[in-house]
């Protein structure tokens, strides 16, 4: 059975695969962020990443643009809202890590399936079930998990800072442009949104950009820096976001914000992979949580439909 994804036919299965796939590109785009933070500004990282991004679009929007382009015009305010809120919390992601540890970073990013359905039961009456409710708490356990490699001495020692209020803020920002964009008519396809929305943020946070370039640091546009920005633009950003944004077309909002519990799991595989670390027991156990709660939180609206 397939079901309409903006434009898109594609089944249920390949929409939770499309979305395996984003937080996959995430991680790896959290692993380049944070080896090339103490050498390029935040802000002017976001906007070269997300501009690009909306350029590399172009080719596929110019033929749609007469058929849809005056949706966009008609819609401006909630396409511009998704812009503030990807791109604004990207960029508060970028600058979080600057005053907080990646534990304590992933800790508050594991509240994102919850804020998301948090939004979407305040603006839309949506509810979890109760095996929801266990798949999104079993999720937040699975991470817990893995960042405190199973010692609650780690989780005692914890100190929270600035970087993890502003991450929480970014968190509610991602959980505000998933909700945003199911307000959108499916006449507009996902290509022309992704392209306006990309473009507004990009814009809006433009003067930010300028008066860090001023007061800050400059863009550097050194071969490295550029090359670096063009991998986070297209394989961080351009393919996860459309891939994201195809799955809560067809699963809705809460299914597809609980693989976002997936990132550490990618990232300690990234690390083991690439990085040489080993693999841990906590490994595994974090992982079986994180799964079982995606699990949960899938089969618990399947119970709903039937």
């Amino acid at each position: 059975m397939t079901e309409n994804g903006r434009g898109l036919k594609i089944g249920t299965g390949l929409a939770y695969l499309m979305a395996t796939g984003t937080v996959l590109g995430w991680a790896i785009g959290i692993v380049i962020g944070r080896g090339i933070y103490e050498v390029t500004p935040p802000i002017g990282l976001s906007f070269w990443r997300w501009f690009i991004t909306a350029l590399c679009l172009l080719p596929w929007v110019i033929p749609q643009w007469k058929k849809e382009g005056h949706l966009v015009f008609k819609l401006w305010k909630p396409i511009c809202a998704m812009g503030l809120f990807m791109i604004g919390s990207s960029t508060l992601s970028m600058m979080s890590v600057n005053f907080t540890t990646a534990t304590n970073a992933s800790l508050v990013n594991a509240g994102q399936p919850l804020t998301t359905a948090l939004i979407a039961w305040i603006i839309f009456k949506d509810k979890l079930t109760t095996i929801q409710t266990l798949g999104i708490i079993a999720g937040g356990i699975g991470i817990v998990v893995m960042v405190s490699r199973a010692d609650f001495a780690v989780l005692q020692a914890l100190e929270f800072n600035p970087g993890d209020l502003i991450m929480l803020i970014a968190i509610v920002g991602y959980g505000s442009y998933a909700n945003t964009l199911r307000t959108l008519p499916h006449e507009l396809g996902l290509t022309v949104t992704m392209f306006a929305s990309t473009m507004a943020g990009s814009l809006e946070i433009l003067p930010f950009y300028i008066y860090e370039t001023v007061t800050y640091m400059p863009m550097p546009f050194d071969l490295m820096t550029v090359f670096w920005v063009a991998v986070l633009a297209i394989f961080t950003s351009l393919v996860p976001v459309y891939l994201w944004n195809a799955a809560i077309s067809v699963v809705g909002v809460n299914r597809t914000a609980i693989f976002v519990n997936l990132i550490p799991v990618f990232g300690a595989g990234l690390a083991i992979i690439f990085l040489g670390e080993t693999l841990r027991l906590y490994h595994v156990l974090g992982a079986a949580f994180i799964c079982l709660g995606i699990l949960l939180v899938v089969r618990g609206h399947q119970k709903i439909s039937s």
